[in-house]
């Protein structure tokens, strides 16, 4: 296990991930608080998408935003967009932007 001071890590970030790619452990002290440094898997998610619907965030968005790392929520956008035209003929009037409003 290697232990190293953070401006040593920023300095050597490059050395120190490759480590890490070699399965060695190192770990990154700041002031009163440690860091162990892993690599993420696939199976690492930062939000709970069941395995199933998770796709890659970046093919859809160039942010890379999580929200597009579902597929449940872009067939939600697909679905919303197909049937744009469908909304805009029924909110024609102010009553009609009011009724939907409060249907939400």
């Amino acid at each position: 296990m290697r232990i190293v001071t953070s401006r040593e890590f920023r300095d050597n970030q490059k050395k120190y991930f490759d480590m890490i790619d070699n399965n060695e452990q190192v770990v990154v002290m700041r002031k009163n608080r440690s860091y162990k440094l892993v690599p993420v898997s696939e199976d690492d998610m930062l939000v709970d998408i069941p395995k199933e619907y998770r796709c890659d965030p970046y093919e859809i968005s160039p942010s890379g935003d999580l929200f597009w790392a579902d597929k449940r929520n872009i067939e939600i956008v697909k679905k919303a967009i197909e049937n744009k035209d469908n909304i805009a003929e029924k909110l024609n009037s102010a009553d009609d932007i009011r009724n939907f409003l409060n249907q939400l």
